[in-house]
């Protein structure tokens, strides 16, 4: 059956691999972004600044007045290059406000994903100064945390992406009892657009390690795969979940950390 699916960040790299699959699999999509987004059959265009909450108001007030979704995925993000204020604006204000709201709407059989990063694990933040910064609920909010939590832009991208996933959970256990689903996916590094803004804001030796480590970056379409596999009804058992979707990088630093140091005698 044809489901309405709304896709953030839907103009390129991983949102744009995610709107092609919909489509092959015939699914209705609602391209959400605030570059352009080429029109074509089965795409509904919405152009929305995901910074500001007011635009993220009036794309709701469109979608519930087309009838709503039956499924969300946010991939649009901003990267640590950007100013604090912005990043947790797009990459945790954005989500809560959006998704949570198409949450609330969902008929049973509904489910959302969020694309995080393996960055989250590089936030030592705690969760209650995660959730601190997941009640705001304007800018002003998100500035008053960050007074009180001075971040640089690279930090807020961690920070964010943990808050994210901490929220995706949450949102997750409140939307069981209503038969809806809500995961996440956590990419590493990715042959995206941006990828050249992570190597700015993580480091060149980072970035070049991550794909040393594992043979490659990732592509576009296998995020894209995984994100529409948990929207989707093969992931009916599945909720509260964040999948890596890295190429084993975070085992491979596991099993490196657990060997025991040898003698070079």
């Amino acid at each position: 059956m044809s489901e309405r699916v709304l896709v953030t960040g839907a103009a390129s790299g991983i949102g744009a691999a995610l709107v092609d699959r919909l489509l092959a699999r015939g699914d209705r999509v609602l391209a959400l972004d605030r570059a352009p987004v080429a029109p074509r059959p089965g795409v509904e265009v919405l152009t929305c600044d995901l910074a500001d909450p007011a635009a993220i108001t009036s794309v709701l007030e469109r979608v519930d007045v087309d009838g709503g979704v039956d499924r969300v995925a946010h991939v649009a993000g901003v990267p640590g290059t950007a100013p604090p204020l912005s990043v947790l604006a797009v990459n945790v204000l954005a989500p809560v406000l959006l998704v949570g709201t198409l949450i609330a709407r969902m008929a049973p059989g509904g489910s959302a994903v969020t694309v995080s990063s393996v960055a989250a694990h590089r936030s030592a933040v705690p969760d209650d100064e995660l959730d601190e910064l997941l009640a705001a609920t304007d800018p002003d909010g998100l500035a008053r945390w960050l007074a009180r939590h001075p971040h640089s832009g690279a930090e807020a991208y961690d920070t964010a992406k943990k808050a994210l996933v901490r929220w995706t959970r949450l949102a997750a256990g409140d939307a069981v009892a209503r038969g809806i689903r809500v995961n996440s996916v956590s990419p590493g590094p990715v042959e995206t657009p941006i990828l050249a803004d992570f190597r700015a804001s993580m480091g060149e030796a980072d970035i070049d390690r991550a794909a040393a480590t594992v043979g490659r970056h990732g592509r576009p379409e296998e995020v894209a795969a995984a994100i529409a596999f948990l929207l989707g009804p093969d992931a009916s058992w599945i909720s509260g979940t964040d999948l890596p979707v890295e190429g084993g990088l975070l085992a491979v630093r596991a099993a490196r950390a657990a060997r025991p140091v040898r003698s070079s005698i």
